[in-house]
């Protein structure tokens, strides 16, 4: 054990202990403190599905609960080994305020606490899950890998990763034209931002924004700074990785599910709406083919042999439901980006006859009409869920001053758990933040138990569920 992780308090599991909760209804409770003590009093196997937004490391926008682990609370008292360490290698104080946001502590003392406190909340996550049950968790760019390794160390299977796209983040770069410039003690002069009258279609190509304005442009005042010109130090962020894990089964698939009700993701809950248009194609390119001849044709392409557990017993033709569910999940915004990009065009057209020769000798192939298919974005292929900076007060509710930075799209989180939990299951939400999750579902007909540290944000909880929330009908 080293010395970072003997600072970690070791949590003893003393279920029946039971904290009054801050908040109860018939689908919802609410409990308030540290996680870490109150999982230790839920009972073993007593939660389906555990889908949660835990903070990232990365100290967001200066706020202590974003502080990697528990070294966040040591890094205010002025420990050394978890300061930043600047590039020059001296150590730095954290401060408070905006302009830390995306800046964390990168030392490995706290790379590895970060880790050991993801690895301390998943085991007591693993303890209270059900056989099967999974694990779904968001995480930072930067510091997803330490959360993925720590859910495996737990117990977990990892099964998969999730990329939620969204196209409303800020990079948080340094121009470092400037910091040479400053460097060397040469302040640049201001230039008042410059607006055109008339935006045209060439706008951009006369370095004016689409909103018709001209960026605010500083001249480098040394010849080095000069040489930086347009050089910085980070991408925009555009993506937030999903970690999915799960429980060990208790057997098979089969006998979990009917024993335990968790092991199994609900499909055709999840799939991504066809058109009617994109279905006909589809269904009319697998027209008149022989359920056996697709099965050998599938083995061929797939290397399986016959009778193999994996292979469809029948034509893979256009489900009624919509096309299955991905690992890639679209804010609006980057889907109307993606269609842009790629056009509104056919998908293509299947011949009526590919021959082939399969495993054996056997001949592959299929029969049938020539079909076109319709035209379309390609944005069409993923889940797409609404949602905008300036969301309504029903997505980012507010408690005076009070709203809390980082709340999810409602749909997006309706999708997980309607993904990962089966009908009337208990969903264990262990960083509740705005009750986004508790909501999610609530409207999706499941019952929820969250835990929020944060006693600034317990109002923000409470008055989204007090709210009316309609259901959808199961």
């Amino acid at each position: 054990m080293t010395g970072v992780e003997q600072d970690l308090p070791r949590v003893e599991s003393v279920p029946g202990q039971l904290t009054a909760p801050h908040y109860a209804d018939d689908q919802v409770t609410v409990l308030h403190g540290d996680c870490l003590e109150l999982l230790a009093e839920l009972p073993d196997a007593s939660i389906d599905a555990v889908v949660t937004d835990p903070p990232y490391g990365i100290g967001f926008m200066g706020h202590q609960w974003d502080q990697p682990g528990r070294y966040g609370a040591l890094r205010a008292a002025g420990r050394p080994d978890v300061h930043r360490r600047r590039p020059d290698g001296d150590l730095e104080k954290i401060s408070e305020g905006a302009m830390e946001a995306g800046r964390y502590d990168v030392s490995r003392s706290a790379n590895a606490l970060f880790q050991e406190w993801c690895h301390a909340w998943a085991s007591e996550c693993f303890r209270v899950l059900k056989p099967g049950g999974h694990f779904v968790s968001f995480g930072g760019s930067r510091t997803w890998h330490r959360l993925a390794a720590a859910v495996e160390d737990a117990g977990f299977e990892v099964r998969d990763s999730i990329a939620w796209l969204y196209g409303q983040g800020f990079p948080k770069s340094l121009d470092v034209s400037k910091a040479i410039d400053r460097a060397a003690g040469a302040e640049r002069p201001r230039q008042a931002a410059q607006r055109r009258v008339r935006p045209s279609d060439s706008i951009h190509a006369s370095g004016f924004g689409a909103d018709g304005w001209a960026p605010q442009t500083r001249d480098a005042q040394t010849e080095d700074a000069e040489r930086w010109q347009g050089w910085g130090t980070a991408l925009k962020p555009a993506f937030e990785p999903i970690v999915v894990g799960r429980k060990p089964l208790a057997g098979s698939v089969a006998a979990n599910v009917l024993t335990h009700g968790t092991g199994a993701l609900n499909v055709d809950g999840c799939r991504v709406p066809m058109s009617p248009g994109d279905a006909a194609a589809i269904d009319a390119k697998h027209a008149g083919m022989d359920p056996d001849d697709y099965e050998r044709a599938r083995g061929a392409a797939l290397n399986l042999s016959a009778g193999d557990s994996r292979l469809a017993l029948q034509p893979a033709a256009a489900h009624e439901l919509g096309r299955w569910p991905t690992n890639v999940l679209l804010q609006a915004e980057t889907a109307a980006q993606l269609d842009t990009e790629t056009g509104t065009r056919p998908a293509g057209a299947h011949p009526a006859k590919r021959a082939g020769i399969g495993y054996g000798g056997s001949q592959t192939g299929t029969a049938g009409e020539r079909t076109e298919l319709p035209p379309g974005g390609a944005s069409r292929y993923f889940p797409t869920f609404h949602w905008e900076a300036k969301a309504p007060p029903s997505e980012r509710p507010r408690d005076g001053e009070t709203a809390h930075p980082t709340v999810k799209p409602l749909d997006l989180m309706r999708w997980l758990v309607r993904l990962v939990t089966p009908p009337g299951g208990l969903v264990l939400d262990p960083f509740a933040g705005s009750g986004t999750t508790a909501e999610a579902c609530v409207v999706e007909g499941f019952r929820c138990t969250t835990i929020e540290r944060e006693a600034k944000y317990l109002p923000l909880i409470v008055g989204r569920l007090a709210k009316p929330i309609q259901g959808v009908l199961l």
